[in-house]
């Protein structure tokens, strides 16, 4: 699953962190800057959702 996040640096960073405790994290790139002249930042995120212990 992918997950992309457009934010402001600080709250990208927390929703990325919530991200990581919930699921399953493949990867998480570094925050990218959003095109012209936006304060915010974009993070992309691929996750599995957790596996029920068996």
């Amino acid at each position: 699953m992918k997950i992309r996040i457009i934010a402001l640096p600080d709250e990208a960073t927390q929703a990325a962190n919530l991200i990581a405790r919930t699921f399953d994290v493949i990867e998480i790139s570094d925050p990218l800057a959003c095109r012209g002249a936006s304060r915010h930042v974009r993070i992309y995120a691929e996750v599995r959702l957790p596996q029920a212990s068996e």
